[in-house]
């Protein structure tokens, strides 16, 4: 059965070259352009429910959590393979956090990236991300506190100030999408539902320390 992929990215070349390659691959009916990755795409993905999501190693990180983020919420059982530049172990299991199941490095040759991701959405592959990198797990360990990321510990320390998604975004150099995206996993790790629970979780267990303690991921 053939299945349908949808390419996000925040190039257009790349996104060309990555259609062309897939769609010589028989197994995939390949949508027309691709969604753009710098802005939502959440109700791209929503709207034309594509099998496979493949997902461009972009300029900025934040951007590509993001949009795996929106990806996997509008989809939740569609495959969602990353094309990292880099296959950095902790870039990984972030982009694991955020929903990708598999991740093929862009060094990949381009013909044989059809037949790899059609095994993936197959299941026939299977991608084992630590959650946190080896140094965060040892310091985790003893309390027993959520591993944050630098970059969620950022976003609740200036919710903590009383700072609005508005002026996180502009301070941090990140849209406000994305700090609602930083936010929600903040909160689904600690437990809260809500910012004025996250900074009382914050202050209670000395997150918002200047130096990461226990439960704060490098």
């Amino acid at each position: 059965m053939r299945l349908s992929l949808m390419i996000v990215a925040d190039d257009p070349l790349t996104a060309s070259a990555l259609r062309r390659a897939l769609r010589a691959t028989a197994a995939f009916d390949v949508l027309d352009g691709y969604a753009e990755g710098r802005g939502p795409c959440g109700e791209i993905a929503a709207a034309h429910r594509p099998d496979v999501v493949v997902v461009d190693n972009m300029s900025s990180r934040e951007d590509t959590l993001a949009r795996i983020g929106e990806v996997r919420g509008a989809l939740p059982t569609a495959k969602i393979v990353l094309l990292p530049a880099r296959m950095e172990a902790v870039w990984l299991s972030e982009a694991a956090a955020a929903g990708a199941d598999a991740a093929i490095a862009k060094t990949f040759r381009l013909e044989g990236l059809g037949a790899l991701i059609r095994e993936v959405a197959a299941g026939n592959v299977f991608h084992a991300f630590d959650a946190a990198p080896p140094t965060a797990l040892r310091s985790v360990a003893p309390s027993g506190l959520p591993v944050l990321t630098e970059r969620e510990l950022e976003v609740l320390r200036l919710v903590a100030a009383g700072a609005p998604n508005s002026r996180i975004a502009a301070q941090l150099w990140i849209t406000e999408q994305t700090v609602k995206f930083h936010l929600s996993k903040v909160y689904r790790k600690l437990g809260v539902s809500n910012r004025t629970e996250a900074s009382h979780h914050a202050y209670v267990h000395g997150l918002l320390d200047a130096t990461p303690r226990t439960g704060v991921a490098a």
